[in-house]
């Protein structure tokens, strides 16, 4: 099986299973995924979570067809208020997760994260078009096993997911938050493929033993690993999508938010003579003095 990816990182590309009835999306993510994580100073549960987030916006976004963007956000009532990734075309991505502070174990699942709450996807076609929003309730251990949820509920599109999240110990000391992850769906059957239930049932179960290693490991690339999947079936891997870092944080569009403030509230928000606004995706903090906000407003 050729490998357009090599060992690459931060891409998504699509696979077909050959004379099957499935095809999916894999994604690798090192340094742009490390980026958002690393970004607020959340225990490895939160970042691993919100790692995961990223990568499922990632591969089903890229399955969408037009020029938008693509919202994958879950709220509950336990110490993650919630966890939201977003999509664009081009493959720009970002995420973040609001969390209270307090201890959680490093192994904490959906249930111990985000306790009772919803998944929803949010697809934005752009300007002038419709905004369409599916939600179901909060239900699995992990994200995947949600989104999973959300396939079988709202499209009723059998859809198998895996997706990793773990720190990367490098040899010569520090470490890389890394991921990766594959979603698999069943397509319409035809003659040549027989019957299209147990075709997909001999897809998922072969899907089903991806380890979460294989998703993480550096050393393993993308088509390696559905090469360990699919090789007694052939497969397919078409040429990667590249996936990049965005956060759409500059000045220029933070003076103006602040310009749309009233003069009280922005009074509350000054310290000695500057006002500052902290990005909640990248935590950044941008801070303007009191005639840069006036210049705006004049």
């Amino acid at each position: 099986m050729s490998d357009p990816l090599g060992e690459s990182d931060d891409i998504v590309a699509v696979f077909q299973v050959d004379g099957h009835s499935a095809r999916g999306r894999i994604a690798r993510m090192g340094s742009v995924l490390n980026d958002i994580v690393s970004a607020h100073d959340h225990p490895a549960a939160v970042r691993r979570l919100t790692g995961e987030a990223v990568l499922l916006a990632s591969l089903i976004g890229d399955s969408l067809k037009f020029d938008g963007r693509l919202i994958i956000q879950a709220n509950g009532d336990g110490p993650v208020r919630f966890v939201v990734a977003e999509w664009i075309s081009g493959g720009a991505v970002r995420g973040f997760a609001q969390f209270d502070g307090c201890d959680v174990p490093a192994d904490a699942g959906v249930p111990q994260l985000l306790g009772k709450g919803a998944f929803a996807m949010t697809i934005d076609p752009g300007e002038g078009m419709e905004r369409y929003q599916g939600v179901v309730a909060l239900e699995g251990d992990t994200l995947a096993q949600c989104a999973e949820r959300y396939f079988e509920q709202s499209e009723q599109t059998p859809t198998r997911i895996r997706l990793a999240v773990g720190e990367d110990m490098k040899a010569g000391g520090g470490s890389i938050w890394r991921g990766g992850g594959a979603v698999m769906q069943q397509i319409a059957a035809d003659d040549a493929r027989g019957d299209a239930a147990e075709d997909w049932n001999h897809c998922r179960a072969l899907f089903e033993t991806i380890e979460d290693d294989e998703l993480i490991d550096p050393e393993i690339s993308a088509g390696t690993l559905l090469f360990r999947l699919f090789h007694e079936d052939g497969a397919r891997l078409l040429e990667p999508e590249g996936l990049r870092k965005h956060c759409p944080c500059t000045r220029e569009r933070l003076v103006r938010v602040l310009a749309s403030f009233s003069d009280e509230d922005q009074s509350d928000m000054e310290k000695d003579g500057t006002i500052g606004m902290t990005c909640e995706y990248c935590n950044r903090l941008w801070e303007f003095t009191a005639d840069e906000v006036a210049a705006v407003e004049s």
